[in-house]
């Protein structure tokens, strides 16, 4: 039980909790209804706030549901936005949110309305300057060369918006790749972890986009609801120092 562990981490030891937790009223293993949700995950949020570094991150992976019953039967539950709210109450900074988009979903079964082709992924972060290495997870630049050698001359690159100042368009090719954005499309992975077969298997993918951008080489990442164990194998790939915790011992 990873409440009963979480409390002893040292303080600031942790550079980046990256997990994915039961959804409400999702699995036979953990039955957690909607509308107690965020009361049962706080005393885990309260736990990894305690120990995360000053530039650590939470990066929750979690997607809302379609009540079941109760007064929301064949609504959706906003259990998800009810939780954001709460963690940045209590202190996290919510920096980002994600769209995980699934290219090969499975078909739904909640009519009237389409399968489900996205999970949330919000970054969330312990204090004002979170580790964040945009570099890590550039993707290749698609400008062709005539339209790199225009933006060469180009002198209004950076656009002034009642925003503020975007980054500088003439030299993000020199970066290497371009910014991929906050919709991270990796295909859902079913029975990757051959002798485990967790019902609920993190792709592979997912793990690694965050984990390059969210923890530094030699960082410690931990995954308080472990499951079959997809960020500590990816995070110990990637040369970070990664372990977790599961309740469930035939995972």
């Amino acid at each position: 039980d990873a409440l009963e562990f979480l409390p002893l981490l040292p303080k600031g030891s942790i550079d980046l909790f990256f997990t994915s937790p039961p959804y409400a009223d999702a699995r036979a293993y953990s039955k957690i209804h909607p509308d107690r949700y965020v009361d049962w995950f706080l005393p885990f949020a309260r736990a990894m706030l305690n120990a995360g570094s000053t530039s650590g991150s939470l990066v929750l992976n979690i997607t809302n549901r379609v009540a079941n019953r109760g007064p929301l039967r064949g609504q959706r539950h906003p259990y998800v936005y009810q939780l954001v709210l709460a963690l940045q109450h209590m202190g996290w900074r919510w920096i980002e949110t994600y769209i995980w988009a699934k290219p090969n979903a499975i078909p739904g079964r909640f009519g009237p309305r389409t399968k489900d082709s996205f999970e949330y992924v919000y970054h969330f972060a312990r204090g004002p300057k979170p580790y964040f290495d945009l570099d890590a997870i550039r993707v290749p630049y698609k400008a062709d060369p005539a339209e790199i050698a225009r933006r060469k001359l180009d002198t209004l690159g950076r656009r002034n918006t009642e925003a503020g100042f975007g980054r500088d368009r003439t030299k993000t090719y020199l970066l290497g790749g371009a910014d991929p954005g906050n919709v991270v499309s990796v295909p859902q992975t079913y029975n990757q972890h051959r002798g485990v077969a967790h019902t609920a298997a993190m792709p592979e993918g997912l793990a690694d986009f965050f984990i390059q951008a969210a923890c530094p080489k030699g960082g410690v990442v931990l995954d308080p609801f472990a499951g079959g164990g997809t960020t500590v194998v990816v995070a110990r790939r990637l040369g970070r120092k990664g372990g977790g915790f599961a309740i469930h011992e035939d995972f």
